[in-house]
């Protein structure tokens, strides 16, 4: 047989280099340009407090339509969020509900997210004293979009996002910290978009110092959280999340001699409006 000239060799070599299989793109944060995001959120909590043998609820629901603004930036995306529209109430059984909507809310919720989601925040909304137990910029800047590895992933990898920090909302001082694994479950398509699948769960334990009506109230709790985040390769953006908690914690009110234990449980979910 002839020799095959080296450079047929070289030739043939990077052809099968340029065709070979894509390379994933890294899932990150990573927005081009600007990008102007509607997204439908709710979310349900009930906080069940025994007092004398007694059991009382204490419950918070809603719903929301948040705009949201990304930037892209060097090391990952600006963003602004405001809520366009509200419609959220709260019960106890000590009064009548409240009722609260958008115009409880005055500005934008401003932060800064790197590739991987840690979040810097920047500036918040006024926020009237009824609508902070349902609104907090603090919390959204922090945990409204998911962690990601900041790397290209498969069916089957994990990563773990820890997120800790503390902040002053109107009402008072909030401090929280999750530890959230994330594992890659596979690909879905809805409404012909590709997504891929995240299971998420994990802990939060947070910790309110605030005052209602004139009495300081620290409540503290031990969540375990479970849920899902569908994410969006192609936009690099969040499609859909969903998330529940339910755990102990404990309430300390003026008017008891010991702190009061309660039980709590929740759930969130955010959507993208397709657009």
């Amino acid at each position: 047989m002839k020799k095959i000239p080296a450079a047929l060799l070289m030739a043939v070599s990077f052809g099968a280099c340029v065709g070979g299989p894509p390379v994933p793109p890294a899932l990150e944060y990573s927005a081009s340009g600007s990008r102007d995001l509607t997204y439908d959120y709710s979310s349900a909590t009930t906080v069940s407090i025994s007092l004398m043998g007694q059991s009382m609820q204490l419950s918070q629901e809603g719903t929301a339509t948040y705009s949201v603004g990304l930037t892209s930036v060097a090391q990952g995306v600006d963003v602004m969020l405001n809520v366009a529209d509200l419609n959220a109430s709260i019960t106890n059984p000590m009064g009548a509900p409240v009722i609260i909507d958008e115009g409880a809310i005055d500005g934008s919720l401003e932060f800064s997210l790197d590739r991987t989601g840690n979040s810097m925040l920047r500036s918040e909304p006024d926020v009237a004293e009824e609508a902070s137990q349902m609104f907090s910029g603090v919390a959204l800047a922090h945990g409204f979009f998911p962690g990601l590895p900041g790397r290209a992933v498969s069916a089957g990898d994990q990563w773990v996002d820890t997120v800790s920090y503390e902040g002053e909302t109107d009402m008072g001082i909030r401090s929280e910290t999750s530890v959230l694994t994330y594992t890659v479950r596979g690909d879905t398509v809805i409404a012909g978009r590709p997504l891929l699948v995240l299971d998420m769960s994990g802990t939060v334990a947070s910790e309110f110092d605030i005052n209602v009506q004139g009495m300081s109230v620290t409540q503290t709790s031990d969540l375990e959280v479970e849920g899902h985040v569908l994410w969006d390769y192609q936009a690099s953006v969040m499609f859909e999340s969903h998330r529940s908690a339910s755990g102990q914690g404990s309430v300390r009110i003026p008017l008891a001699p010991a702190p009061l234990p309660i039980r709590i449980e929740s759930s969130e979910s955010a959507r993208l409006q397709d657009g």
